[in-house]
């Protein structure tokens, strides 16, 4: 097949830097795909991007007025990119359409729509009735092409998870939603671990990925670990913020913000050279990077939400009651104080990546892809 893909951003180079969990999605499965059909792939034009290149074998084609990384507001940037992916997705002769997130669902079934062929959507989270309460007023937009895209008859929605499944059944046929999970795979690689025990945690600065409560853990536990350090690699509109609360509590010797971090491979680096991974995050789709802290051997502490516990089949790691920086600071003591289950979690956590591996995941997703394009074909 040729198979096209609409993702809001996409790596520039073979170093693949990513900023997200729906970009990192959308390489590693078309980068699967490839090995079999022919990948195409529409998206935003940003600083320092050619308007089209190859990776590793995927054609890239940037569209819109060029623009800079960013998952909130940017309204006219979002606006140009939807009608210029869509104007070149109508000019391109393929066999079947997949959108990445809530601003290419509809770009992507637009163009299913024009070529008369499958359009899928790839989902991470269903956020209908959330979105306001997730990014504030910004959310408005989100809201209502959420809702338009779930009232949209897509051919197939491909859900990350049986958590996000059941939040789409509420809005779209469930006969027509399948479940694949994300792609988690790396090559081994060997690394120290930092001289003094360290957390890492690797998230978007934004206010539902709840950061500031393992600042407010890392206080806590400041006391009785005065030598335990943390590095949070990401960036958000909120790091601002999170900068005063750490000086706030005088943390700004032991807390470093190492901003966006362009190769992934250094990403994955800085969470194996850690002692322990922590994603205390409110909403989530998947939880992809806790299934990539498993990879690298490293335990978590992460809130007690269902994809989150779901992603790593509880194990791996601990969990603590969401929003609850006591509760946190609790369970990063455990995992301090008890060498057997930390040993333990660190086991388990390794055999379940196994799961995510890319090639059990791809044949997965062409399956469906395959048979979706078959059926859709015999229908004329």
């Amino acid at each position: 097949m040729k198979i096209c893909f609409v993702t809001e951003y996409f790596p520039k180079t073979e170093s693949l830097e990513v900023k997200g969990g729906a970009e990192a999605t959308a390489f590693n499965e078309a980068l699967q795909l490839s090995k079999n059909h022919e990948m195409i792939v529409l998206t935003s034009l940003t600083d320092g991007m050619s308007s089209e290149y190859e990776i590793k074998g995927i054609k890239v084609k940037g569209c819109g007025r060029k623009r800079s990384y960013g998952q909130s507001g940017l309204f006219r940037d979002r606006l140009s990119f939807m009608y210029a992916a869509y104007q070149e997705g109508i000019k391109m002769e393929v066999d079947l359409v997949v959108g990445y997130n809530f601003i290419t669902h509809p770009v992507a079934w637009k163009i299913g729509k024009k070529l008369n062929i499958p359009s899928v959507a790839r989902y991470h989270d269903v956020w209908i009735g959330e979105w306001i309460k997730n990014v504030g007023l910004a959310g408005i937009t989100g809201e209502i092409l959420e809702r338009y895209t779930l009232s949209r008859k897509f051919d197939l929605i491909v859900a990350v998870s049986f958590f996000t499944r059941r939040k789409l059944e509420k809005h779209f046929s469930g006969e027509k939603i399948a479940v694949v999970p994300n792609i988690v795979e790396f090559p081994p690689f060997e690394v120290e671990k930092y001289p003094e025990i360290t957390i890492s945690c690797v998230s978007r600065l934004v206010e539902y990925k709840r950061v500031e409560d393992l600042i407010y853990a890392l206080h806590i536990l400041n006391k009785d670990y005065p030598s335990l350090r943390c590095n949070i690699v990401g960036t958000g509109p909120q790091e601002s913020h999170l900068q005063k609360l750490v000086e706030k509590f005088d943390l700004q010797k032991k807390i470093k913000f190492c901003g966006f971090i362009e190769k992934h491979e250094d990403v994955l680096r800085i969470i194996k050279s850690s002692h322990l991974f922590c994603l205390p995050s409110k909403v989530e789709g998947f939880g992809l990077v806790i299934v990539e802290a498993m990879g690298c051997g490293v335990p978590f502490v992460a809130s007690n939400i269902e994809p989150i516990m779901e992603a790593s089949d509880n194990k791996g790691g601990l969990f603590f009651n969401v929003q609850d920086p006591q509760d946190l600071a609790d369970k990063i003591k455990v995992l301090l104080e008890n060498k057997e289950i930390y040993i333990r979690l660190k086991e388990e956590g390794q055999k379940q990546y196994q799961e995510y591996k890319g090639e059990s995941v791809g044949e997965k997703l062409e399956y469906h892809y395959t048979n979706l394009y078959e059926e859709y074909n015999k229908k004329g």
